[in-house]
């Protein structure tokens, strides 16, 4: 399926989730991305029902959104010399 929302709405839906739950910036991005394809536009409201668990009412409609709290597994990149 192609997502035609522009990325200037699914950016702004990005940093209202970033700024009003605690989920991690990678999880916001994929969220952000989601609610886009469903072709939302504006988050009304964000209810957080427990930890990493919301609610949320958009201009089309209602959701759950549920994250997980996860270790990056990448802790260091270097770059190294060849031969």
């Amino acid at each position: 399926m192609k997502n035609t929302t522009p990325i200037s709405t699914q950016n702004s839906l990005f940093k209202h989730l970033l700024e009003a739950t605690e989920i991690d910036n990678i999880q916001c991005r994929y969220v952000a991305f989601k609610l886009a394809e469903n072709s939302v536009k504006t988050i009304i409201s964000i209810e957080r029902i427990e930890p990493l668990k919301y609610s949320l009412k958009t201009d089309n409609g209602s959701y759950k959104v549920e994250a997980t709290e996860l270790p990056l597994p990448i802790s260091r990149v270097e770059k190294f010399k060849t031969i």
